[in-house]
């Protein structure tokens, strides 16, 4: 595992982090509920949870109007990268970048050979081939349409597609549905709860697939791997189908908002997304020096890009917060660039 991905919060003191840019995962969920009810369920920690959470997915599957051979639930999303690079070990894998780094690392211990753009970086590769897209895109916020992921799938037959839809709550952009990825016997979808109702420390996914592939996929994971109190909150959160963020549309005009005032500084650059996340470059200093700067003068903590295979070390992602906080980011950015010698006069 990559240290460093994601939110790394936990490198800095208590209180030191006022405003939290650095994880895509919306920071204003209310859990009360969730809270009250695991607190009412705490002797479920007495013993052991089901050794495969099948409850959570017959739930899951009834939902969304599959078979509960089609649903394996999973410890985080990050699970089934691992399980699904290990049930193809030795493959060859395409991942283009810039993209989550897991889906390298998983590949890297499984042995596979890995390009990362669509032509092949070597002349000879396997014609079965596993396809890795993170749709929407980590750390780009970019979107692939349903229609050319059915399209590539149905193309491709020997390739296994894998599609992240961890971040699928966080966009408007249509995105292939459980019955539609049933549809196609070489594509796998990863769906997140942790990220749809903002339990990122729960730890709690799922992968949706040909029951064929599905049970491939059981035969190799190791039991017990989802805790009972994780479970236990899937259920309960399923149940009441409130994802955590409770106006998507206000959230995502809150996002255009930022980028438009981040893209008047001078020396950023902020690309294009359909997310409430989004990438920036910074020209005159490294990002390393920035994310520095932010947290130390400012409590503000922003995700240093320099780890993502593709990316220097002046690209940074922030995530969309509250309005007062957007414009603490937009203060304190300008102001390190202001304070930069060759801007001092």
């Amino acid at each position: 595992m990559i240290e460093g991905h994601g939110d790394d919060i936990y490198r800095y003191d208590a209180g030191m982090v006022r405003i939290n840019f650095s994880s895509n995962i919306y920071q204003q969920a209310d859990h009360t509920a969730l809270q009250e009810h695991l607190k009412a369920h705490l002797d479920i920690i007495n013993n052991y949870p089901e050794p495969q959470p099948r409850s959570l997915e017959k739930m899951i599957a009834q939902q969304l109007g599959i078979s509960p051979e089609a649903v394996m639930v999973t410890n985080g999303a990050t699970e089934a990268i691992y399980l699904i690079a290990q049930m193809f070990h030795h493959s060859a894998s395409i991942i283009p970048q810039p993209t989550f780094n897991e889906y390298a690392d998983a590949c890297r211990i499984n042995h596979h050979i890995i390009t990362y753009e669509n032509t092949d970086d070597l002349k000879e590769l396997p014609a079965d081939r596993v396809y890795w897209i993170c749709n929407p895109n980590n750390p780009t916020g970019n979107v692939m349409t349903k229609g050319i992921i059915e399209y590539m799938a149905r193309r491709s037959p020997r390739y296994t597609f894998v599609v992240d839809q961890s971040y699928e709550d966080y966009t408007q952009e249509r995105l292939i549905s459980p019955k539609e990825v049933l549809g196609c016997h070489n594509l796998l979808v990863l769906h997140s709860l942790s990220k749809r109702f903002a339990i990122p420390g729960l730890r709690i996914g799922y992968v949706i697939g040909h029951p064929d592939i599905i049970q491939l996929l059981r035969s190799i994971r190791h039991p017990w791997s989802v805790s009972a109190l994780a479970i236990e909150a899937g259920k309960f959160l399923i149940k009441r189908n409130e994802p955590a963020i409770p106006d998507l549309t206000s959230y995502l005009l809150e996002t255009t908002r930022l980028r438009a005032n981040l893209r008047k500084i001078e020396g950023i650059r902020v690309f294009e997304t359909k997310t409430n996340f989004m990438l920036c470059e910074i020209e005159p200093a490294t990002s390393t020096k920035l994310k520095f700067y932010l947290v130390h003068e400012h409590g503000i903590l922003i995700r240093d890009c320099f780890n993502f295979t593709g990316l220097s070390d002046h690209f940074f992602r922030v995530a969309t917060q509250q309005p007062k906080e957007n414009d603490a980011l937009v203060d304190a950015i300008r102001q390190f660039i202001s304070e930069l010698p060759e801007n001092k006069v």
